[in-house]
């Protein structure tokens, strides 16, 4: 991916006022200022560490998918500093801004890891409240999208030596191309500058805001709005997926029955409610005929050179390092055949064959890594079928690669990005801040433990089976899974409960009023009230869909769309507006509030 100039100083300029903008909320805030947690130099490493971690390989593909979401980074980053309440509840706010968060194709919409690690760590170091937590973790997330670009940069060269290991035929070099070569750099990428900047940032950031709180509150207060207006972007992304088909008036149908509800509902609730409306939507709108499904295919009789035990081989070094030389040139192509090798190592003695076999496999490769796992599958079991004789040649493996990654990736990132990751945050999410989203100031470590386990069962639980369809049933495996209407239903219920919760997400996590009051006729009129008499919560659902329409139907970036949300924040607090205060007063107001 290229960065422009322009992008680069403009994410930079961000981060910079981020430097002198934290703590001025809580100096600001009636409320007593949290006691700052002294950072020593071994606390700050161990937070640089854990981001390094949530990048990294070691956790069965559970440290993309779960530490890096700042839930879990905030209560991580709580326990190592002595309080991991106050960590669950600062990760859990910040998590909101990031809730639908995508990686979709390798794109890179901001750092929630950065702003979960680096913010929570800054926040407690300073002794700052969740208003600054907020403020600080926009600009930090729009910071960590530079060092993605630059690993993804530098780690193409890897593969290369990948090809010079397979020209030898040497299995296990290839295998340490991908899950050791890259870990050194990736470390000092990510652990070192977290490290120093959690060390040396702290009490900078304290001091800085304390300037602002003196001098430009209005600052602070924009940054707080924009925090709350993130939230839409979140959502919004989800809606790009969700948005399809007959689903979509269930986005509305929550967000009015969450409205009606003055917005003071159990999530866990709500997602049972979503779920039993979408089970009676698939019921009913079952085409006909389909009760009759076509039945899987028979298990493919296979010729025996492999074990359960030699496919479950390969399928946990996917698990674990599909990512992890993740790069611009091949994508997941070392991950694909670093999980080949024990297959290549079981089938093929020659060095001809070996060697053959290592370089129709370095080819580049993208898919879902769960849901995508079905094409390995297949591939094991045509290169098992090859090695026993059959006529298949590199144009058919490579074909059925080629040809599966990318519906496989299409209905992959829909279901765990686009559903199953998502809601199970929004869930963690309030279970962590009972409800008090945006102002909880201490959590409940429950929150994580559940979103931790509810993805655990579905990348470990869906992965495998998945994988070992696909192996059992050769190349019938997709087109009798597809044929099954298994899927097509299971997506059609995902997207009715998907979009059943982010209208419920809208009204509790999108944060947009207006403080704008005037006089007519001696009558004081606020333009809140008149709004929430016209539908409440209007302004935030008017946000999400303008967001929506900027990211799927004109291809907005989001990291564009996330820094003009921060400057428009900032630049609405502003005080030019004629209000209202309590007395009805005249006062000067910004344009929104949070």
């Amino acid at each position: 991916m290229d960065i422009s100039r322009k992008s680069i100083a403009i994410a930079i300029l961000v981060n910079l006022a981020l430097m002198g903008v934290g703590a001025a909320a809580v100096r600001a805030a009636p409320t007593a200022q949290p006691e700052p947690v002294r950072m020593s130099f071994p606390i700050a490493a161990a937070v640089g560490i854990l981001y390094y971690l949530a990048w990294s390989p070691w956790f069965a593909n559970l440290g993309f998918t779960v530490l890096y979401r700042p839930l879990v980074a905030g209560t991580l980053v709580g326990a190592i500093m002595g309080r991991v309440a106050e960590g669950v509840a600062i990760g859990a706010n910040i998590n909101v801004l990031y809730l639908g968060w995508i990686t979709a194709g390798g794109s890179f919409p901001g750092d929630p890891g950065l702003a979960g690690y680096l913010g929570t760590a800054l926040v407690l170091g300073g002794g700052l409240d969740v208003q600054a937590a907020l403020a600080l973790a926009a600009p930090l997330g729009l910071l960590g999208g530079l060092t993605y670009s630059l690993r993804m940069s530098v780690c193409s060269v890897i593969p290369h030596w990948a090809d010079r290991f397979a020209e030898e035929g040497n299995i296990r070099a290839v295998a340490r191309s991908n899950y050791v070569y890259s870990q050194p750099f990736l470390f000092v990428l990510y652990a070192v500058p977290v490290a120093l900047a959690a060390y040396l940032g702290a009490p900078a950031v304290g001091a800085a805001l304390g300037w602002i709180a003196e001098n430009a509150i209005w600052v602070m207060n924009g940054l707080f709005v924009a925090s709350g207006m993130l939230a839409a972007l979140g959502i919004a992304l989800n809606l790009k997926f969700l948005f399809r088909g007959n689903t979509w008036p269930y986005f509305f149908i929550g967000f009015a029955v969450t409205s009606l509800m003055a917005g003071k509902v159990n999530l866990v609730v709500m997602a049972i409610i979503g779920a039993c409306v979408a089970y009676v939507h698939v019921l009913f709108t079952a085409r006909e005929g389909e009760e009759r499904l076509a039945p899987p295919a028979e298990r493919r009789a296979g010729p025996g050179l492999l074990t359960r035990r030699d496919v479950f081989r390969a399928w946990l070094r996917w698990l674990f390092f599909s990512h992890s030389c993740y790069n611009w040139e091949r994508m997941q192509g070392l991950g694909f055949a670093h999980s080949m090798t024990p297959i290549i190592e079981k089938l093929y003695k020659t060095p001809e064959d070996i060697r053959a076999a290592l370089k129709r496999h370095l080819v580049f490769f993208n898919t879902q890594p769960d849901i995508g796992g079905v094409v390995h599958g297949i591939v094991i079991a045509m290169e098992e079928e090859r090695a026993a004789g059959a006529d298949i040649s590199d144009d058919a493996i490579n074909g059925v690669k080629t040809g599966l990654m990318g519906p496989m990736a299409g209905i992959g990132d829909t279901l765990q990005q686009g559903i199953v990751i998502p809601i199970a945050l929004a869930l963690g999410i309030g279970i962590a801040t009972g409800g008090a989203i945006g102002t909880a100031t201490r959590g409940n470590v429950l929150g994580p433990l559940f979103y931790l386990v509810a993805v655990a069962a579905f990348v470990w639980g869906v992965g495998w089976w998945v994988w070992w369809q696909g192996y059992v049933q050769g190349r019938a495996a997709v087109t009798s899974i597809l044929r099954s209407g298994a899927i097509p239903r299971i997506i059609l219920g995902a997207g009715v409960l998907g979009n059943f919760i982010m209208g419920a997400l809208a009204v509790q996590f999108v944060r947009l009023s207006t403080p704008v009051a005037f006089m007519v006729g001696g009558s004081p009129f606020r333009l809140q009230a008149i709004l929430d008499s016209l539908m409440p919560h209007l302004l935030p659902l008017l946000l999400v869909l303008l967001v929506w329409w900027l990211v799927a139907r004109k291809n907005v970036s989001p990291t564009w769309i996330m820094a003009a949300i921060i400057l428009v924040g900032v630049l609405s607090a502003y005080p030019i507006w004629p209000g209202l205060n309590e007395a009805g007063e005249a006062i000067r107001v910004g344009l929104f509030g949070g």
